[in-house]
């Protein structure tokens, strides 16, 4: 018996990419909102 892994990815690992894709960027938004220096300063960093 073999696994259908990309059925696994579908359904185990993608769902929780999305959501942590999300997340970061409801945090970068409310970072933006309070200290907008401060990400823009993260943001050149990353670059």
């Amino acid at each position: 018996m073999t696994a259908d892994y990309a059925n696994l990815f579908e359904t185990e690992f993608r769902p929780r990419r999305r959501l942590t894709r999300t997340l970061a960027r409801v945090v970068w938004a409310g970072l933006f909102l309070i200290r907008p220096r401060l990400a823009l300063a993260i943001l050149r960093e990353r670059r």
